[in-house]
């Protein structure tokens, strides 16, 4: 299990592996629980949608579990929105 040392400034560095296990990016939130003596770190917040590998090895971009269905209709609306 890595561990950290915690800064004069209260600070604690997140080990990378962690981080890219939860996909933490700076900028993002977490909350703290304390369950015990044990404190428990989790991400808050809308989930970032992931690029993957699809058929033929072509990039697909993959939404979280929670994210609204999208539809032609839906992004023409955005695509109208921003432009």
């Amino acid at each position: 299990m890595p561990t950290a040392k915690i800064s004069t400034k209260g600070q604690l560095v997140i080990p990378s592996r962690l981080r890219k296990a939860l996909h933490l990016r700076p900028g993002d939130e977490v909350d703290f629980t304390l369950e015990d003596q044990r404190l428990v770190l989790q991400r808050t917040g809308r989930q970032r949608a992931r690029l993957a590998h699809g058929k033929f090895g072509r990039p697909v971009l993959v939404a979280p579990e929670n994210a609204p269905r999208m539809t032609t209709a839906t992004v023409n609306a955005i695509l109208d929105a921003l432009l």
